[in-house]
């Protein structure tokens, strides 16, 4: 894999796609960095995928690196952390899963999320000259929309964009209404 900054953008994004190449510069014996800002980390999924590549699941995963943001500013802090101790690291890549889940959070500032995007992408772009960098971001949810425009800053930004279209065979899911009966 080659240095730089690639952004997968999807609602649904297969494993194939994030987990395998964990696992594959999980291989080279080095720490590859993982960034949940989404709560979608699956470790099973990178122990699949090494399996499918001969590698031993056991090794791969010892050199996977897991920090978990629940705030934007955890996970700016992460970012900045990373990129500020890039030289000492030793480091296979970085894959930051969910990028914009928190700053999709209502409670931060149009501003304020902007702003701090700009930070993230600052230091993933340090980041990205030194190792590979995989960014993946979903779309904001309904109650959301107005935060698409982040997704437009990281596009432009980014050195490869990959969007993926929703698979037609599978319809979209939808919130059923929740119907309590009084038992009569």
């Amino acid at each position: 894999m080659e240095n730089g900054l690639a952004l997968l953008c999807g609602a649904h994004i297969p494993s194939e796609l994030t987990f395998k190449p964990i696992a594959q510069l999980a291989g080279s014996g080095k720490a590859v960095y993982v960034v949940d800002g989404d709560n979608s980390f699956r470790s099973y999924h990178i122990a699949r995928h090494a399996r499918d590549l001969k590698l031993d699941p056991r090794l791969a995963l010892a050199q996977v690196q897991v920090s978990r943001a629940f705030t934007c500013y955890q996970l700016a802090e992460i970012v900045k952390r990373l990129s500020h101790h890039a030289e000492t690291l030793s480091c296979a890549g970085l894959v930051c899963l969910g990028l914009l889940g928190t700053l999709y959070d209502e409670d931060v500032a149009w501003p304020e999320a902007q702003r701090l995007l700009r930070e993230v992408i600052a230091h993933l772009k340090v980041l990205a000259g030194r190792w590979p960098v995989i960014v993946t971001v979903r779309p904001p949810s309904s109650k959301a929309q107005n935060r698409l425009g982040l997704i437009q800053l990281l596009m432009q930004q980014v050195d490869v964009v990959r969007i993926l279209e929703p698979d037609r065979r599978y319809p979209r899911t939808v919130q059923i209404p929740l119907r309590l009966s009084s038992g009569k």
